[in-house]
């Protein structure tokens, strides 16, 4: 097992290697390489497609959740991962073995021949592959960014499509306007393919959806309500928006399915680093009353996060913060500064495209609060204060760090 898990990181290492840049949003690379592969993306079970800026990965696992719950078997492929990279790959809702994922490893570098590839054009190769080979009922398949240029946006054959909250986000890869932005994820659409639009936060990014979904002619499903009663698996407010998005397309899918099953996924679902308590199974941490974790970068998550801590009213938190370099701390941290006494910069592991610490406290030097800089996350742990809730957020990447800290080795969902 152990020796099967380093091969991975090893073989996962060299892909990264393959290309110069980490993303590189274009189609023509990842074509090659499926014509070599016989073309496997048009080889799926019936495709259910999802992009957005936040709450992609929410409403699959919703879906996924009803769906088991119903019955079926479903694949996955979601990103980043938290902990290990077989997370991304779901085959018959089970996470990808480490044999299979090392095997379609092997096959497709060994077909791809060294040409020039992006680490996430390759690994998306091996997850269609894979889909292809193994049956399912359906098959639901996360964006990585954007959508027009995504590389799960070579799949055409699809069942429907869906389109979560919009916001700014890889503003450097996508547009810092909006409407471009909403161009981009509505990328994924057709004229023959059904779209569910998740409700949107303004008036203004709902009629941008509205208009270029006329402009595609695509049918829009009309939301459907969450089942009365209901309690979801997933924290936060803004998890109604994405169950009534999955309950929609469920509801789409699967026409006779009670709401009884739709209750029962709903509640079943798991998704870590999203609004997640922690609980100290170890020594760790002793001295939080509270720990919450989750993975937002980007401006609709910090207010999602403003707006959680609003509800629980518990005063003040401690915050550990670290955050990737092409984001907006101080844009992020003006949102949720009224719930920080106390907040520690933190790099993140093995990321070099983190922000240092120290630069992120001179940032955020003006702030009232009490700001400190740390080596890094276990440290950062142990100097928290006492008597007062832990908020762990910034980035998926430091979640994962998280987890692995708290003797995670494997995440189950």
């Amino acid at each position: 097992m152990e020796q099967n898990k380093s091969q991975i990181d090893n073989l996962l290492s060299s892909i990264s290697k393959l290309y110069p840049k980490y993303i590189d949003l274009n189609l023509s690379r990842l074509r090659n390489l499926l014509n070599k592969l016989d073309n496997p993306q048009n080889k799926l079970p019936p495709v259910i497609h999802i992009a957005g800026t936040n709450g992609k990965g929410s409403t699959l696992i919703f879906i996924k959740s009803i769906m088991q719950e119903y019955g079926l078997k479903v694949h996955c492929y979601t990103s980043p991962h938290l902990i290990r990279f077989n997370e991304r790959i779901i085959i018959s809702n089970r996470q990808i073995e480490d044999n299979d994922l090392l095997k379609t490893l092997k096959e497709v570098i060994e077909i791809n021949n060294n040409e020039k590839i992006t680490f996430f054009e390759l690994t998306t190769a091996v997850a269609l592959l894979t889909f292809s080979r193994k049956k399912a009922d359906f098959c639901l398949i996360e964006t990585g960014l954007g959508g027009r240029l995504d590389a799960t946006n070579i799949i055409k054959r699809k069942i429907l499509n869906i389109i979560t909250s919009i916001g700014l986000d890889h503003e450097e890869f996508l547009s810092p306007y909006l409407k471009n932005i909403v161009t981009e994820k509505c990328g994924i659409l057709s004229k023959n393919i059904p779209v569910v639009i998740s409700k949107q936060n303004s008036r203004y990014k709902s009629n941008l959806l509205k208009h270029r979904v006329k402009d595609i002619n695509c049918k829009s499903l009309k939301l459907k309500p969450i089942p009365k009663n209901s309690s979801l698996g997933l924290e936060g407010n803004h998890q109604n928006i994405n169950a009534q998005t999955a309950v929609t397309a469920i509801k789409y899918i699967l026409k006779d399915i009670n709401n009884d099953i739709i209750k029962k996924g709903l509640r079943k679902t798991f998704w870590p680093g999203r609004i997640q308590k922690l609980t100290t199974k170890n020594n760790f941490i002793s001295k939080s009353n509270e720990i919450l974790i989750d993975g937002a970068h980007n401006i609709e998550g910090a207010k999602i996060i403003n707006y959680h801590l609003n509800k629980l009213n518990v005063g003040k938190w401690n915050f550990i913060f670290g955050m990737m370099n092409n984001k907006n701390p101080k844009k992020f941290i003006d949102i949720i500064e009224t719930h920080i006494e106390k907040i520690i910069f933190v790099p993140i592991q093995n990321q070099k495209n983190s922000y240092q610490p120290e630069k992120l406290k001179i940032m955020l030097k003006e702030k009232k609060f009490i700001a400190k800089a740390d080596k890094d996350l276990k440290s950062a742990m142990n100097s928290i204060s006492s008597n007062k809730p832990l908020f762990i957020t910034g980035s998926l990447y430091l979640i994962g760090e998280v987890l692995r800290l708290f003797s995670n080795k494997k995440l189950d969902f």
